[in-house]
């Protein structure tokens, strides 16, 4: 070992258990952070897809329940208007129920408020409480597309490590192997 000139086993050890250590509590961070974001994107695709069927049901709904067509008015027109006027109230209910902020539970609370009102303002008011619902899903979506940006960043850096880690250990190894197999006598100092 006189003429191995690299790093000393002991510091390479020591280098590897430090880096490994530090690989594997950024191994654990990236599966905790990926596991969130994978859950916002879940639930807030659900959500925004459900929120769509819903504006697009309460326009539906608010065209036959304020239009002056004759055809609206007819009994058949007034029946699917009112199935798809409960059938709306309950499934915002079960939303409402299921949203974890209150200020969301409000806007879903206006939007239903839209729906047992024909009133020009009532509407408008649900519109905008539908937008805004729509947009702070959107918004939940690109927090967590931040955050897989960043758990991309961490799976490099958790590489970059792995290797300093496994190059530490393997670099002295293979030195002393390759002098042992060329016939070279291995002294070890203690």
């Amino acid at each position: 070992m006189k003429d191995y000139t690299f790093i000393r086993p002991g510091i390479a050890v020591t280098i590897s258990a430090v880096t490994l250590a530090l690989a594997l509590v950024i191994g654990v961070w990236l599966i905790f952070s990926l596991r969130d974001a994978a859950h916002t994107v879940r639930r807030g695709a659900h959500t925004s897809e459900t929120l769509h069927r819903y504006s697009a049901g309460l326009e539906v709904w608010r065209e036959m329940a304020t239009s002056t067509d004759p055809g609206f008015h007819r009994v058949e027109a007034v029946a699917q208007r009112d199935s798809l006027g409960r059938m709306l109230r309950v499934q915002l209910a079960d939303l409402a129920n299921s949203l974890p902020n209150e200020r969301e539970r409000d806007l879903v609370h206006t939007v239903l408020g839209g729906l047992t009102s024909t009133a020009p303002a009532a509407g408008t008011d649900a519109r905008q409480a539908m937008i805004v619902l729509l947009a702070r899903q959107d918004s939940a979506m690109f927090h967590a597309a931040q955050a897989s940006q960043q758990a991309v960043l961490l799976s490099a850096v958790l590489l970059a490590l792995t290797i300093i880690a496994a190059g530490m250990l393997i670099v002295p190894m293979a030195w002393l192997y390759v002098r042992y197999k060329r016939g070279a006598t291995i002294e070890v100092k203690v």
